[in-house]
């Protein structure tokens, strides 16, 4: 089985089926040095515009990364393998995708339908983080994960800094944890206690093999009370998944959603409502 080995990942033992997937361990990502490298980031920085929401973010490529190895790497390994999903190794982190643009639209035209103030918010699969600084620029307390190490070390947490007051980083910056890994070991990782009042989510929902594990996560970790917003398209062409066979699969559990709203120019999209029954 190839292994690009991108997080310190243990070795894989040879008797191994070769068709399984590995999944990286979830681990806490600390911010350390990248406050003091911002400055060398900004001329890697963009705005994120959604209308009247202006995010700013890191943009990576391979010329603009080179001090970056293991994201340089990523982004290679992307490439060669001309896919932005390579179930176990890379899982999008790089790349904005429509869906986030879709949920900030929504909050946007709907203000009264959430309150972000003080909320503990879960920013899941969260690449560059955008709806997760879209919470915490609203007072939220933010817990941000994605897949890939790398991701978060180079290009979320910088994305969060970049969106605070220099003056206020150091301590605005500890109402935000980061975490890589697996959505199952991630579920593990937290204290047992801890809940969430809002989770969100965008374009995660491609593998169904993940819904088990994207499940229990929520039953585990949504606060009786809190709300996910999940942000996909209808139909994942090539791939498999998509809001109804999600529906589907949260079907007989204690979960509930409804579509609150749905997008149809280019190809379907809908924003998922889930609550505890």
């Amino acid at each position: 089985m190839f292994k690009f080995n991108f997080s310190n990942i243990d070795k894989i033992s040879e008797s191994r089926d070769e068709n399984e997937t590995v999944w990286l361990g979830s681990e806490e990502i600390v911010p350390s040095n990248q406050i003091k490298d911002l400055d060398d980031l900004v001329t890697c920085a963009k705005m994120f515009t959604c209308g009247e929401v202006e995010i700013g973010h890191v943009l990576f490529n391979k010329e603009t990364c080179s001090k970056e190895s293991n994201l340089k790497k990523l982004i290679e390994f992307s490439e060669d393998k001309h896919s932005d999903l390579v179930p176990g190794e890379y899982e999008g982190g790089l790349k904005i995708w429509e869906c986030t643009y879709d949920l900030i639209e929504y909050f946007e035209k709907y203000p009264d339908e959430i309150n972000f103030k003080d909320a503990k918010v879960l920013d899941l699969g969260c690449g560059a983080g955008i709806l997760g600084i879209y919470a915490f620029l609203k007072s939220s307390i933010v817990t941000f994960q994605d897949y890939n190490k790398e991701i978060l070390e180079y290009c979320t947490i910088p994305n969060v800094l970049l969106n605070i007051e220099e003056e206020d980083r150091d301590d605005e910056i500890k109402r935000c944890k980061f975490y890589s890994g697996d959505w199952a070991s991630f579920d593990k990782i937290l204290d047992q206690s801890e809940v969430f009042d809002i989770i969100l989510t965008s374009e995660t929902i491609y593998n169904q093999q993940n819904y088990k594990k994207l499940i229990n996560l929520f039953q585990n970790r949504l606060s009786d009370k809190g709300v996910i917003f999940l942000s996909a398209k209808t139909c994942y062409f090539g791939v498999g998944g998509g809001t109804r066979l999600f529906e589907k699969a949260i079907d007989n559990t204690n979960l509930k959603s409804e579509i609150v709203l749905k997008i149809n120019s280019g190809i379907q999209r809908e924003i998922l409502k889930i609550n505890k029954t």
